[in-house]
C-alpha cells in the first residue's frame, strides 16, 4: 500500500513530528493527520530553514538567506517576485518550499504570516563573522550582548526540538552498555570530554576518540554490548561518520548528536539527537555548537544518574572528596 507520506521530504516531516513529541512516525497513518503534523509554526519553520541553509545548493541557499533576512516581507510577495529577488526561477522557489514539506508557496506564506516585522536580522549582508554574528567594528559591549544572546538562543532553540522519547531510548542504550565510546573531531571534543568526565565520576566507563586512526580501529572492534556516540555539528565530519558506520556494522548501538537531520551521520545512527546550532559564516563549524552539544550530554547524564540515584550520589561524593585531597591539600 502506498503511503501518502512517501515523498522526497519525508525525513524533514519525521523530524518535525519528532519535535512535537510524537515519537516515531507510523508506517502509514491517516493522510489528514500526516498533513497536520507536517505543518510547522512560523518559528519552527524559520529554525528549520536556518539549520539547513548551509547544506543547500547555491540557488536554494539564496532563497533561504532572503527569507531569514526578510521573513515579514514574504507574505507580501508573489512567487514571481521572490524568484526575482533571489535570482532564481519560480520552479526553484517551488522546489524550496516542497523541500520543507509544504505543498504550495501560498501555504508557505500563510505559515510565515504571523512573523513580526521586528524579527531579528540573522545576516550580515555578506560580511564575515569572527564569532558567529560578531562582525568587524563591534564594541566590547556589543560583543558581550551578541555572544551571550547567541549562546542563550542556541540553548533555547535546542530545548524546543529535544524529544523526550528519543532521550529515553538513548539513556536505555547507555544503561545497557558495558562501555560508552564517543567519536568526535574539532570543537565537538569539548562536549565529548565533558561526557567522559561526568559518566566516569558515576561509575560508567566512557572513552573519547578524536584521532581518525584510533577511531577507525576502535569502532571496528566494538560489540553488541557497546554504545557508540558520534558528535558532529554538521554531521559531515568524515572520521566521525566513518567511525559510527563501523560501530554500527560491528553491532554496537549507535547514537548521533548533530544539527542536521539530513546529514550523512544520521544514516548510521540508531538513535538521533538534534541540536539547533547552525553553521557559522566565518568558520566551518559553529562556535556555539558546543553549548547545544553539552546540553544534550548533560541531559543524558542526568537521566542516567537518576536511574542509579543512590549509587551515583555515593560515587560523586567519593570522587569529590578524593579531588579535594589531591587539589587542595598542602603537600609541600
Amino acid at each position: 500500500m502506498n503511503c501518502p507520506a512517501a515523498s522526497s521530504g519525508v525525513s524533514i516531516a519525521m523530524f518535525i513530528i519528532a519535535q512535537r513529541g510524537g515519537g516515531e512516525l507510523s508506517p502509514c497513518p491517516p493522510a489528514d493527520k500526516i498533513r497536520a503534523a507536517m505543518i510547522p509554526d512560523s518559528n519552527t519553520l524559520l529554525l528549520n530553514i536556518q539549520r539547513q541553509q548551509h547544506y543547500l545548493n547555491p540557488a536554494l541557499k539564496r532563497i533561504a538567506a532572503y527569507i531569514l533576512e526578510h521573513p515579514e516581507k514574504i507574505k507580501l510577495l508573489r512567487i514571481k517576485e521572490l524568484a526575482s529577488e533571489c535570482e532564481v526561477s519560480e520552479a526553484t522557489v517551488t522546489r524550496f518550499v516542497r523541500e520543507l514539506n509544504i505543498a504550495t508557496f501560498q501555504e508557505f506564506k500563510i505559515i510565515l504570516a504571523d512573523v513580526s516585522s521586528s524579527a531579528p536580522n540573522d545576516t550580515n549582508k555578506g560580511g564575515k563573522y569572527i564569532y558567529d554574528d560578531v562582525a568587524k567594528g563591534d564594541s566590547v559591549e556589543s560583543l558581550i550582548e551578541k555572544i551571550a544572546f547567541r549562546n542563550l538562543e542556541t540553548l533555547e532553540e535546542t530545548k524546543k526540538i529535544i524529544n523526550s522519547v528519543v532521550i529515553e531510548k538513548a539513556v536505555k542504550a547507555i544503561d545497557r552498555s558495558a562501555i560508552i565510546t564517543i567519536y568526535c573531531v574539532g570543537t565537538s571534543t569539548i562536549a565529548a570530554e565533558s561526557a567522559k568526565m561526568r559518566f566516569y565520576r558515576i561509575g560508567k566507563e566512557c572513552i573519547v576518540y578524536n584521532d581518525p586512526a584510533n577511531q577507525a580501529v576502535s569502532s571496528s572492534l566494538l560489540r553488541k554490548n557497546s554504545v557508540a556516540i558520534g558528535i558532529s555539528n554538521s554531521g559531515q565530519s568524515a572520521p566521525t561518520v566513518n567511525a559510527l558506520r563501523m560501530a554500527q556494522k560491528s553491532g554496537a548501538k549507535t547514537i548521533c548528536i548533530t544539527s542536521s537531520n539530513t546529514s550523512p551521520i544520521t544514516r548510521f545512527a540508531d538513535i538521533k539527537l538534534y541540536t539547533a546550532a547552525r553553521q557559522s559564516t566565518f568558520f566551518q563549524e559553529s562556535l556555539v555548537s558546543r553549548v547545544a552539544q553539552i546540553l544534550i550530554i548533560d541531559i543524558l547524564y542526568a537521566c542516567y544518574a537518576l536511574k542509579h540515584y543512590s549509587k551515583s550520589i555515593k560515587m560523586v561524593e567519593e570522587s569529590a572528596a578524593s579531588l579535594v585531597k589531591v587539589l587542595h591539600k598542602n603537600n609541600y
